[in-house]
């Protein structure tokens, strides 16, 4: 009996892998994309941190403005302290009664008020420790801080000066960021508030200075 053996001959397979030069410049790939995400990331934490401190920065300025120019309006008088850093606002308590005898019974200063900027360094430049209150009561312990830090003097300017008769108060201050990483946002305001308890002979028709 015959028996035929027959053999399939076996083709190995080439196995392939990747050369050394592949290698590198598939390296080099991922290591600039992973440089261009890190980039845009950085980019856009600097960008969200820049967005969120300018939000803070309006609340915090827009929130003094409105509380300022709110006392003003009915304030009964209205000074300020030479340097323009502090506002002194007369109030009358009892409209029906003629504190100082003067015939009119609605502007009589019974207590004050007062808006300060407040210097924590001595030093202007350095505004971290920079800061705007409201006194309720002059005399007394009790203060309200309305910025708690950052507020900036502008140059030559003051921040409380008077106006028509002493009766418009020019309001001009800055609240930075002074965080370096998101370039220093900030906000400018620039602002008039007229008391609407002021005397007769001060309804005139006047041009504001430029604010």
């Amino acid at each position: 009996m015959n028996i035929l053996l027959r053999f399939r001959p076996t083709i190995a397979k080439a196995q392939r892998a990747f050369t050394l030069t592949e290698l590198m410049v598939a390296m080099s790939i991922g290591l600039i994309v992973v440089a261009a995400a890190m980039v845009f990331l950085d980019f856009s934490g600097k960008y969200m941190s820049g967005i969120t401190a300018s939000t803070i920065q309006n609340e915090r300025a827009a929130y003094a403005l409105e509380l300022i120019q709110s006392r003003c309006r009915l304030a009964t008088s209205v000074t300020n302290n030479s340097t323009g850093t502090a506002l002194i606002l007369g109030f009358d308590t009892n409209y029906t009664a003629d504190s100082d005898a003067d015939g009119t019974p609605y502007n009589d200063v019974n207590y004050k008020e007062q808006f300060e900027f407040k210097n924590g360094d001595g030093n202007d430049t350095t505004t971290t420790n920079n800061s705007l209150v409201y006194i309720p009561r002059v005399g007394t312990a009790k203060t309200n801080i309305v910025i708690s830090r950052d507020v900036r003097q502008m140059q030559n300017t003051k921040i409380f000066s008077l106006t028509n008769l002493n009766t418009t108060v020019l309001i001009r201050f800055g609240v930075i960021d002074s965080y370096a990483r998101d370039h220093y946002q900030g906000v400018e305001i620039r602002a008039a508030a007229v008391s609407f308890n002021r005397p007769s002979i001060t309804n005139i028709i006047a041009i504001l200075p430029n604010l």
